[in-house]
């Protein structure tokens, strides 16, 4: 018996115009700058060309992966339940880049699947975390400015109200900086400002913060300290700056107060401290162990 199959009548525009269409599809998402990724259950059913850039990973490889592979496990109930939205992914150099990534279910092959598509944010929030560094930042020294000391004094001020833990700050003045400046110009000047601040980064923890909020004045933020420690903190930082052999020679004065005995507010510190350092300062270096004269 012999058997011979016969096209339904329109069954052949239908399959010219569905090829049609996928090739256009093919060309158009392999030609735009837009990851795309296409999930049909577990798998990855369909990644283009832009997709392989962004991850760093082949073709096949990605094909070969679920599209949560791609997204760290506490971003992806947010994509699962959002159509748009921003997310980190890792690449498979380890490295993470930023994506606001749009979330559409569509007909592919005749079957619903999910489509991903991608648009690399990365550099802008590059941009952006370096103007909010920049925003707290002391150009001279790159110690943080007056803006982050507030912002820190703050939040630990909150974290002692929580925890009943102590912190302490140490306000330090350069003495002598005009006279520096008078006698070995400006540029001497700024330098012995950024050899404060290379000291200060010298004894600060990685939990400390230290500041250049004025002209010649600094602060350093001490978490976790009280008034005694503090004051050894001080002592080193001043030695440390009497014993460097780069001239001109430095010495600073440093007033310390520590929360909450000494002010239970961000004002209230900073006065107690400014006044204490500048009590020091006019005892002069024999009465004072935290101050010495240039």
């Amino acid at each position: 018996m012999f058997i011979r199959a016969t096209k339904r009548p329109g069954e052949a525009p239908k399959m010219k115009t569905l090829r049609e269409n996928e090739a256009s599809f093919h060309f158009l998402v392999e030609t735009i700058a837009t990851p795309i990724f296409i999930s049909r259950g577990e798998r990855l059913h369909y990644v283009n060309h832009a997709a392989e850039v962004l991850t760093g990973y082949t073709r096949k490889e990605l094909l070969s992966m679920n599209f949560w592979d791609l997204i760290p496990p506490d971003s992806r109930e947010l994509v699962e339940l959002a159509s748009r939205c921003e997310v980190g992914i890792l690449t498979k150099n380890h490295g993470q880049r930023w994506l606001e990534i749009t979330v559409a279910t569509i007909d592919f092959d005749g079957v619903p699947v999910k489509l991903f598509s991608a648009f690399d944010l990365t550099e802008r929030k590059q941009a952006e975390s370096q103007a909010r560094l920049l925003a707290v930042t002391d150009p001279l020294t790159g110690l943080g400015n007056y803006r982050l000391l507030l912002n820190v004094l703050h939040a630990e001020i909150e974290r002692s109200g929580r925890t009943g833990r102590p912190f302490a700050i140490l306000l330090l003045d350069l003495d002598g900086l005009k006279k520096i400046n008078d006698c070995y110009g400006h540029l001497a000047g700024s330098r012995a400002l950024c050899r404060v601040g290379e000291v200060l980064r010298l004894f600060c923890r990685v939990i400390d913060t230290a500041a250049r909020y004025g002209g010649d004045e600094f602060a350093v933020v001490l978490p976790e300290t009280d008034a005694r420690d503090a004051g050894l903190v001080a002592s080193r930082i001043r030695n440390r700056l009497a014993t460097d052999s780069e001239q001109p020679a430095l010495s600073a004065s440093i007033g310390v107060a520590a929360y909450p005995q000494d002010g239970e507010t961000i004002e209230a510190l900073l006065e107690t401290a400014d006044r204490k350092l500048y009590r020091m300062k006019s005892h002069g270096a024999e009465e004072s162990s935290l101050s010495t004269a240039i």
